[in-house]
């Protein structure tokens, strides 16, 4: 399988002139062209910089299989959560622009959120349970569960308090306190992760095609705020893909004065260059998007919905400038986007041990740590992915992720358009064993 360059090689560092092996750094190829040829994935567009110095830019495979396009280093890639953290640097900039803080109640904001109130079961009346996972329907369609699924459901649901086609009985009950913006940059707010207070609540009923074509952020947010939430606010980590932090998008919209994008546009895109990152493509870039096998061009059907979640289209070099940014401190291309404190903030473990990144050695020790929009490494030894202490980023549902890594310099971008626990894992360690002082 054939890699694709254009005229941006050019401006490639020699890895050894910046502290990397150059013969190390050149497995890239192949390991990439090992999980396209695999089938593993269509095609890939990866970029590796450090210290703000590209030395890797490569694009692999197909950006449509149907045609046999090949993929190009200015190909666009659907971002699903790689968003986040996005949404985390307009978060910090807001901060800094002292248009609220990480603990002011969101209630503050949006006074709906006043009311609202945390599922449990409605068994044992006299303990207050959030169960974890409680999935209505297996069914991509939406169809109602079987009885069959539903009988498997209640007995699964009573033996292991995850309940998958089946919804158990409920009642609600008042926060112990109320949800803070640091709960929702955290993904510790309980809202919209997966439990029964999403299972049971009016917003999450809706068709997504609907959510996205009708509503928008001050729409969707006031159905969100009468809730209920999965768990008490601060008492667990539980990923929130499309929710928490689209609340954090309408916040920045009530202080700015703004609409999210545009506050997004004017503070990261424009200063960074990031002239090809959109949640509404320009018509005349369709053609760059990836065509991913079996998809059926939802994200056009983004029109006015910007969210904080996920949504955005990018390409390696725009996402290669954020993850700079963040490594190099917070500035970039002569802006400075954030201050370092904040970056340190953001990139700092913020949930004690409630993340999920326990060491595989079985003992009490982290190996990762969430902050603001980002998960962490802290334990280099044994955390899920190759990274060195301190770095930090996140990924998408589609397969995109990108990381920085201040203490090395390294900034990294994988744009990919099927989700794997290998790529990133195999690309991120050769990132990680290419780096000799």
């Amino acid at each position: 399988m054939q890699s694709s360059k254009n005229d941006e090689d050019a401006n490639l560092m020699d890895p050894d002139a910046v502290g990397m092996s150059r013969q190390k750094l050149s497995e890239l190829d192949s390991v990439v062209q090992g999980h396209v040829g695999s089938g593993k994935i269509q095609g890939a567009v990866v970029a590796v910089s450090r210290y703000g110095k590209p030395v890797y830019f490569e694009a692999h495979g197909y950006s449509d299989l149907n045609t046999k396009t090949p993929m190009k280093l200015d190909s666009m890639f659907q971002m699903a959560s790689s968003t986040k953290p996005v949404t985390g640097v307009a978060a910090m900039i807001a901060m800094e622009k002292g248009l609220f803080e990480a603990d002011h109640e969101v209630q503050e904001f949006i006074s709906s959120f006043s009311e609202i109130r945390v599922a449990v079961l409605a068994d044992p009346e006299a303990k207050d349970i959030s169960p974890k996972f409680v999935w209505p329907s297996l069914d991509k369609n939406g169809k109602t569960p079987g009885r069959l699924l539903k009988l498997f459901g209640r007995i699964y649901g009573r033996l292991t308090k995850k309940y998958y086609g089946y919804v158990p009985s409920h009642r609600t009950v008042r926060v112990k306190r109320p949800v803070t913006i640091h709960d929702l940059l955290t993904h510790t707010s309980g809202l919209g992760s997966f439990g029964l207070g999403t299972a049971v609540s009016d917003w999450n009923k809706k068709p997504w095609e609907t959510h996205l074509e009708q509503n928008t952020l001050a729409s969707h947010v006031e159905d969100v705020a009468k809730g209920p939430l999965d768990f008490q606010p601060g008492s667990r980590w539980m990923y929130s893909p499309g929710t928490g932090l689209d609340v954090v998008a309408r916040i920045i919209e009530i202080t700015s004065g703004q609409p999210f994008n545009e506050f997004v546009q004017e503070n990261i895109f424009d200063p960074l260059d990031m002239k090809d990152t959109h949640w509404k493509v320009p018509l005349e870039k369709y053609s760059r998007v990836v065509v991913i096998r079996g998809d059926k061009d939802d994200w056009k059907k983004q029109i006015s919905y910007y969210s904080g979640s996920y949504g955005l289209i990018s390409t390696a070099r725009d996402f290669l400038h954020f993850q700079e940014m963040l490594a190099n401190g917070g500035e970039l291309l002569g802006n400075r986007i954030v201050n370092l404190d904040s970056v340190t903030r953001m990139s700092s473990n913020q949930v004690g041990s409630l993340y999920y990144g326990k060491a595989k050695r079985g003992d009490d020790t982290n190996s990762e740590g969430f902050g603001y929009t980002v998960s962490i490494t802290l334990d280099s030894e044994n955390s899920s992915i190759p990274h060195g202490n301190g770095a930090f980023g996140w990924g998408g549902a589609a397969g995109t992720y990108s990381w920085s890594e201040p203490a090395s310099g390294i900034a990294a971008v994988i744009m990919v358009q099927q989700p794997s626990k290998e790529v990133p894992f195999d690309i991120a360690k050769v990132v990680q064993d290419s780096i000799v002082d």
